[in-house]
């Protein structure tokens, strides 16, 4: 009796045949959408050189799509919940596609700038449902495997971003230069257009009205917060920028008081109070804000030190910083059987320790390695041991709330996770870059290796105790008790 047994269990862990095409679509398209958020880095010198870009036009490209993404997430997801997942995705899969045809044919700054903030929004209506789809389409014994899995797609688009865009530009295909890397997402969203129909499966969704007022007051909050974190620091922190941050905290308030009037006229609002009422969720929230802003705003100031300290080009940047993918990508894959052993809260405790002591072991590689020869070697030991950590905390992060949260919430509370991992990436970035340029406001090609080792190794300083932080909220989550109820 013991052989069918322990053969059922293994066939109960594995993914429904409906499950895996589901899984593999939506896998594709977050692949493409978050290798789109870091490709630009490592252009930048084509780009300039092409289009005759300013530095502040190269800056509102990026941060044109990171606002945009950022600034729609909450809606694009609400609009999953109420109109229907596969709907939304299709729509988003479309316009993402259109959107980079017309960055790959951008003749100027402005129309790539414009072409960059449609293709921001059409991702903040796809993402959403990504991590919708997977938390509704899955069932419970499975879906830690499949947030294991986002979690690895997560891990490798960072790093593959760069490294396809270095890739093409040296390639030069055509003598187009930069405009295949977005170019390449043309034939990928065809797919996926054409196959959502049968892959996605179908959510008829709440069938109500919006709630606009909320959205547009969500869209302002994040305005007033996100741009001035995005450009402020390099227009010199200006008076406009303070006061556009002084108007989220009030902003704020107004959205929290406007959600719970809606719920109680038995209306449905954008984000339902109850969804506050959970301690696990704010903390959690708190925590994508923290840990975040440590994750991405490395690559970029790493990029930088590389580049223009050491003269490496686009493609040997993304290779030196691939070694943090292959870490995280490796416990990524594994974090589902570490949950099921020590539960989330433990691993994803364990993920940002080691994350924080991996960033200590940079400083330290760094320090060492003073001329900055095989910088790029040198530190691949501290980059896959901070990687292992990072895999620790992605997907099970985003399994251990989501599994918290209503089916007909999932939607607009995925929204709400990627918003705060969108913030805490821009707060990253001002922070980290205080520390990094230390008022400096001229030429990058002015600074040396020698003087740029030391901003990294400053940054990384914050960088180490943003991980510090997440892993104090980390155990306050833990303090809150480890089961899996449903925010009511």
């Amino acid at each position: 009796m013991s052989g069918p047994a322990t053969e059922a269990e293994p066939a109960a862990h594995r993914f429904l045949p409906s499950e895996r095409k589901a899984l593999v679509l939506v896998l594709g398209a977050a692949f493409m959408l978050l290798a789109d958020t870091s490709i630009v880095n490592v252009a930048v010198p084509s780009l300039q050189q092409d289009l005759g870009a300013t530095v502040p036009d190269v800056q509102l490209v990026v941060a044109g799509y990171v606002v945009a993404y950022a600034v729609m997430l909450i809606t694009g997801g609400r609009l999953g919940d109420l109109y229907g997942r596969r709907r939304m995705f299709m729509i988003g899969a479309v316009s993402f596609t259109l959107a980079s045809l017309a960055c790959g044919l951008a003749q100027g700054p402005g129309e790539l700038i414009a072409a960059r903030v449609w293709q921001g929004l059409s991702a903040s209506v796809l993402y959403p449902q990504i991590i919708a789809t997977v938390h509704l389409t899955v069932a419970a014994q499975r879906r830690g495997r499949a947030f294991a899995l986002l979690g690895a797609v997560i891990s490798c688009a960072t790093i593959a971003g760069p490294l396809i865009a270095g890739l093409l530009i040296a390639a030069d295909v055509a003598g187009l230069q930069w405009r295949p890397i977005f170019l390449i997402n043309i034939p990928v969203g065809v797919v996926l257009v054409a196959l959502a129909p049968r892959m996605v499966p179908a959510h008829r969704g709440l069938r109500l009205r919006l709630d606009y007022a909320g959205s547009f007051i969500v869209v302002l909050m994040l305005v007033t917060l996100l741009v001035p974190l995005t450009i402020g620091r390099d227009q010199g922190w200006p008076l406009w920028g303070w006061l556009l941050l002084a108007c989220a905290p009030v902003l704020v308030a107004v959205f929290l008081w406007l959600e719970a009037a809606l719920e109680r006229q038995d209306k449905v609002p954008l984000l339902r109070p109850g969804l506050w009422a959970d301690p696990t969720f704010r903390l959690a929230l708190a925590l994508y804000l923290v840990y975040f802003s440590a994750v991405v705003p490395f690559f970029l100031y790493f990029s930088i030190t590389l580049q223009y300290g050491l003269g490496y080009g686009a493609l040997a940047t993304a290779a030196a910083m691939a070694p943090y993918a292959v870490g995280s990508t490796l416990t990524s894959l594994w974090s589902a059987r570490i949950v099921q052993r020590f539960d989330a809260p433990r691993t994803i405790l364990t993920g940002s320790v080691v994350c924080a002591a991996g960033s200590a072991f940079m400083i330290a590689t760094l320090w060492w390695s003073g001329s900055g020869a095989n910088v790029g070697l040198v530190m691949v030991p501290s980059m896959v041991f901070t990687g292992l950590g990072l895999g620790l905390v992605l997907g099970p992060l985003l399994n251990f709330v989501i599994s918290r949260v209503r089916h007909d919430d999932s939607g607009a509370a995925s929204g709400v996770l990627s918003t705060a991992q969108q913030i805490g990436s821009s707060l990253g970035v001002a922070v980290i870059g205080l520390a990094f340029f230390r008022g400096f406001h001229g030429n990058l090609t002015d600074l040396g290796y020698r003087e740029l080792r030391i901003n990294m190794m400053l940054g990384l300083v914050v960088v180490t105790v943003a991980f510090l932080l997440a892993s104090v909220l980390v155990w306050l989550i833990a303090r809150r008790g480890r089961g899996d109820g449903v925010v009511s």
